[in-house]
């Protein structure tokens, strides 16, 4: 079974915690994280290690670290970091564990509602240690996150997460495969029917469903086909049939509002789908 397309997740920024931190020495212990860190280094260096690998911290270098893995900071230097803690996705509720959890030897801590490890994912690989392409911009961002989340009031943290979500944004955009084969096998076009629930009254013509998901007609066509079983056309027909029953059975609505409201270009082309579809004309329904 392919893994599924971070493309297709509800991605919903939160912050934690973010701060501008300074270390004499910073020696952590074993340790893991709940949800996401994304590290940057001021001044100073250190060394992460990760499992079996050890990666060096530099001045002007991101490091980003996932949720359950075990790993360990050391720095026997002073050192400046600018910290970003997040969750990416929505929690499954009930009671959030703390942040980082210490892991003594051999024993390995409860997890509940960890955030996944993106590496589950198939089209996303965002590297330990890396170095923004837009790297000026993305220090400018993080710094104004910690200043606002600073600032303890709910504008300014308000604001801090909407920076957060724009170096998300980034980060995703930069280390997300777009062409990837599993990413063209699980493209989700879940919100086309309520896009259409929106549009009923109004012309909607598949070519312009297939213009808003970036598609061509017939591409778009084939895998709304394979999600949902039927033609877009015929889906959307079905809804404004439906939605017309709904009002004939519970309005004075005259045939033609209904027609009208229901996106038909005549009553006459309402009253001949319908009775194709249900097999008695629209009055009849009314009658009943």
């Amino acid at each position: 079974m392919a893994a599924e397309s971070i493309l297709n997740q509800d991605v919903i920024p939160h912050i934690r915690y973010a701060d501008q931190l300074y270390f004499k020495q910073w020696n952590t212990h074993a340790r893991i994280i709940t949800d996401y860190l994304l590290l940057y280094v001021q001044e100073g260096s250190a060394e992460l290690s990760i499992d079996a690998n050890k990666h060096s911290l530099k001045p002007g270098q991101f490091s980003f670290i996932q949720p359950g893995v075990l790993h360990q900071i050391e720095s026997e230097s002073p050192l400046t970091v600018l910290a970003l803690h997040f969750d990416l996705f929505p929690s499954g509720g009930g009671e959030r564990l703390p942040m980082i959890m210490p892991v003594e030897r051999g024993n390995q801590p409860e997890l509940v509602n960890l955030q996944p490890d993106l590496t589950t994912f198939a089209d996303i690989d965002v590297p330990v240690v890396f170095k923004s392409t837009r790297h000026e911009w993305m220090v400018d961002v993080l710094l104004q996150i910690i200043e606002h989340w600073n600032r303890q009031h709910a504008l300014a943290k308000l604001q801090a997460h909407v920076y957060a979500a724009e170096i998300i944004l980034e980060l995703l955009k930069e280390y997300t495969s777009h062409e990837s084969s599993e990413h063209k096998n699980t493209i989700s076009l879940n919100w086309v029917p309520a896009y259409m629930q929106y549009r009923l009254s109004e012309p909607l013509s598949v070519e312009e469903m297939a213009r808003k998901a970036f598609m061509s007609r017939s591409y778009f066509s084939m895998i709304f086909r394979n999600q949902f079983g039927i033609a877009p056309h015929q889906y959307l027909l079905k809804l404004r049939l439906d939605y017309a029953t709904d009002l004939l059975r519970g309005t004075s609505m005259s045939l033609q509002s209904i027609s009208d409201s229901c996106g038909f270009s005549s009553v006459h082309h309402f009253s001949k789908m319908y009775k194709l579809r249900f097999g008695c004309p629209p009055s009849q329904t009314r009658r009943e």
